[in-house]
């Protein structure tokens, strides 16, 4: 077996191992440490006050229903919306449950109810929860699964299983939308792909009665998504795991999403979102009617290539902060490396950090793994890119062989470039320019995470037919929502190109050499924020990297 194929067999096997960091980015960012959910259900028992008995709950009645999507439709629905099919596959097999009544609530959990459970308790919410005036009848967000799971236990209730979300929705006719098989625009809330930025926020529950489901619950589409009780198979970290999300929410604008059968979303358990909710109990004030959402301001055009770009850290964290003066209001993370290794070595993570800020704008750490290896990270802003170099020393007695790093670019909080969709995320495939819909994404790269894509990067062989959809070099990258911008991490060669949906965020696996022992190499890669489209972005890395 060729050194080519061994590194791309080995990088396959650590590459599991990825999708870890990037689910507690957003812990990283709240400096919160983990809870078990057996100890939040007896939290929120402690010091508690009862919650009120009456409730706007729905009744299901017992029978079959149809639930989930045929291979057929999933084929279908990939040529009608020109995605690839296994997007819908998650959903298959098609098939007919038997469930018991139950009683489901009218509208997802609101502000005022979660606060009134945290007022009338010692819980702590994996995130620090904020009434803000005039949202009260919103529904919550920023809510971790186990929060819900606590809530839900002091009201005497429990979060539904994806079977009982769905046939809420649907029904038992097979309806393809909860208010039927037609579109209506009156019915839910979509997000404006018009928008320069992500619409994340909320609308106050039950104002679009239009979408009501047979059994006239509300905002199951179009408000917020929801957690469910139904697990995501594998259990993939330690004893915390992922867990299936049901409903589109307001950040989503491809129709398919908003299907009652759709389950292309799965989040792990301490993933607080804010576009994520969860029902159990009822509405219990009157809704406010629907106010307007103001414009939203776009980039600063005219603040590009005028002031460079600002860079910082996370202290004690693998993280770089970048600030970009035309892109207000957007805060880009850089976890680096996210992870790294080598044959010899295996994977590794590193560990506490001491960031080093100097007076030209850069800043640079040092991590080293005694007798081992040492790492060194340095980051150079300029006016519309970062430079990303990463040293690796070898501190053994023998050479590392099968060498690799994979760096994470967030772009999460970037509501110009923010995509868990990925309507805009695009790469290289022998036809050009490829929607990275269109790609078949290996799930196997992140087991329970539906969203969390990985391809190998492959070189065309001579004579080949240009019709593949494999990946091609060099890297992938994200369209602005006015498609007047990209942002992109190349380097000058890749093994691996990876996505996670949920962040937005762009993962480039370098091709790197051998490192004899007591040697160092290092690569420097870009983090690019351009302005232009997909033709300006590979004309800058082929100028910048001599291709």
């Amino acid at each position: 077996m060729s050194t080519s194929a061994q590194t791309v067999r080995f990088l396959s096997q650590c590459t599991a191992v990825v999708f870890g960091v990037c689910a507690i980015l957003c812990a990283v960012l709240v400096e919160r440490p983990l809870r078990g959910e057996t100890r939040n259900a007896e939290q929120a028992q402690s010091n508690q006050q009862l919650p009120p008995k009456t409730r706007d709950m729905v009744l299901i009645p017992a029978g079959e229903f149809l639930m989930g999507t045929s291979v057929e439709q999933a084929q279908q629905l990939a040529a009608r919306y020109d995605v690839d099919p296994s997007l819908f596959l998650t959903e298959s097999p098609q098939r007919k449950v038997k469930l018991k009544p139950f009683l489901i609530d009218r509208y997802p959990v609101t502000n005022a109810q979660y606060r009134a459970f945290l007022d009338a308790t010692d819980y702590k919410p994996w995130r620090p929860h904020r009434l803000i005036k005039g949202r009260e009848q919103h529904p919550v967000t920023h809510v971790a699964w186990p929060d819900a799971v606590a809530y839900a236990h002091w009201a005497g209730l429990r979060l539904p299983t994806q079977e009982e979300w769905e046939k809420a929705a649907r029904g038992t006719d097979g309806r393809t939308y909860p208010w039927g098989d037609e579109w209506r625009d009156v019915a839910t809330r979509t997000d404006d792909r018009n928008s320069p930025r992500t619409r994340a926020n909320t609308t106050p529950v039950g104002a679009f009665p239009a979408g009501a489901s047979p059994y006239n619950v509300l905002d199951m589409c179009g408000n917020v998504a929801e957690w469910t009780a139904t697990r995501m198979p594998p259990d993939t970290i330690g004893n915390t795991g992922f867990w299936v999300i049901k409903g589109a929410s307001g950040v989503n604008s491809q129709r398919y999403n908003f299907r009652c059968a759709a389950r292309n979303f799965s989040a792990h358990e301490y993933r607080a979102q804010s576009y994520l909710g969860f029902r159990c109990v009822k509405d219990i004030f009157p809704r406010s009617p629907l106010a307007p959402i103001p414009p939203a301001a776009g980039p600063r055009a005219a603040l590009y290539g005028k002031e460079c770009i600002r860079v910082g850290f996370q202290q004690g964290q693998h993280t770089g902060v970048i600030h970009v003066p035309y892109f207000p209001d957007a805060t880009f993370l850089l976890n680096v490396p996210e992870v790294a290794g080598c044959a010899e070595l295996g994977s590794n993570r590193g560990g506490p950090t001491q960031w080093t800020a100097h007076d030209d704008g850069s800043c640079q750490y040092t991590f080293v793994l005694p007798a081992k290896t040492e790492y060194h990270v340095k980051l150079v802003p300029g006016l519309d890119h970062v430079d990303l170099t990463i040293r690796i020393r070898n501190l053994t007695d023998q050479s590392f062989t099968k060498v690799f790093t994979n760096t994470c670019f967030n772009s999460y909080g970037a509501p110009y470039f923010f995509d868990p969709e990925r309507a805009r995320s695009f790469g290289w495939t022998d036809q050009g320019v490829t929607s990275l819909l269109k790609i078949p994404f290996a799930t196997r790269s992140s087991p329970g995470e539906t969203l969390y894509g990985s391809w190998l990067v492959t070189a065309r062989a001579t004579g080949e037919a240009k019709q593949s959809r494999q990946l091609r070099p060099p890297f992938l990258f994200v369209r602005s929502r006015d498609s007047d911008w990209v942002i992109a991490q190349a380097w000058d060669t890749a093994n691996r190109l990876e996505s996670n949906a949920h962040y937005t965020c762009l993962h480039t696996l370098p091709v790197w050499p051998d490192i004899p022992a007591g040697q160092a190499r290092s690569k420097t890669g870009k983090l690019y924020f351009l302005q232009g489209g997909p033709e300006t972005l590979m004309a800058r890395w082929k100028s910048d990297f001599g291709k």
